[in-house]
């Protein structure tokens, strides 16, 4: 018989003849139950409402994020879309107050005319001369001035504003290309003779010595003023973009021809522009 095992009075097992102790199977078994029983709860997983729960949170913030990343890219959009209709009218502002201010005769602006509106004007070109010294460029005297012709000329079809040029004599062929001074113009109810809804006309004649505030709906002041040299109004709105980026801007100036005066007479050559 192999070496037996014996235990102490209190049920723990003494080392037998090989020098090994050997707990017995009751007390194993007991022991393990208490090390099972001393694992943590977090390693028992998650049940399913913390599942729903999370996914639910998370929803949420999702929703908020991406709603938040929409507002910040409808207010970009908005931002180009206006700063692209302003540049276009600024653009044209200033080529147009350095053309018109020198201008010796302004036409009476078309009615539409195949889908285009019109209006000429006269300026003397002068040459300019590279001095050799200083490398800076002069204008010459007004005797040696070339007198050219000028067209501002409105596509109500496409909404582009152009500038034609030509010498006297050589008129330009109808639809041929211009300067674009501005695309993207608004050319809703300018097709009629008269621009309908709260549409106004592109351009507007102030003859010198005319009344253009009287019976206008003003009051009494200004409505007696009467402008010395020929002025040409602008009314012209660009729209940039389509839905709610869609962003608009609105050009109304004046611009006087300081080279006119009420001895201006109405006739021009450069009139032979017009189709």
């Amino acid at each position: 018989m192999g070496p037996a095992t014996r235990e102490t009075p209190h049920g723990t097992p003494r080392r037998g003849q090989d020098g090994l102790r050997h707990p017995l199977p009751g007390r194993d078994r007991t022991r393990s139950g208490r090390l099972r029983r001393a694992r943590p709860a977090g390693d028992a997983g998650l049940s399913l409402t913390e599942v729903m729960v999370s996914i639910s949170l998370m929803g949420v913030m999702m929703v908020i994020f991406t709603t938040g990343v929409l507002q910040v890219y409808r207010a970009v959009n908005g931002v180009e879309a206006l700063s692209a209709s302003q540049s276009q009218l600024q653009t044209a502002f200033q080529r147009l107050d350095r053309e018109i201010r020198y201008a010796t005769w302004i036409s009476q602006p078309s009615a539409p005319i195949r889908g285009n509106r019109y209006v000429e004007f006269a300026y003397v070109e002068y040459p300019r001369t590279e001095q050799a010294q200083t490398g800076q460029a002069q204008t010459g005297q007004a005797h040696t001035g070339q007198a050219m012709c000028g067209q501002l000329r409105l596509d109500v079809n496409r909404g582009v504003l152009q500038l034609v040029r030509w010498t006297p004599g050589s008129p330009p062929a109808e639809g041929r290309p211009g300067e674009t001074l501005a695309s993207e113009i608004a050319v809703d109810g300018l097709k009629a003779d008269s621009p309908s809804g709260t549409a106004k006309e592109p351009f507007v004649l102030q003859p010198a010595g005319s009344r253009p505030y009287r019976g206008s709906g003003v009051g009494s002041t200004g409505a007696d003023f009467a402008p010395d040299f020929h002025r040409l109004e602008l009314h012209l709105t660009s729209r940039v973009g389509t839905g709610e980026h869609e962003r608009t801007s609105n050009l109304d100036v004046t611009f006087t021809a300081l080279n006119t005066s009420r001895e201006t007479p109405a006739a021009n050559v450069c009139s032979e522009g017009r189709p």
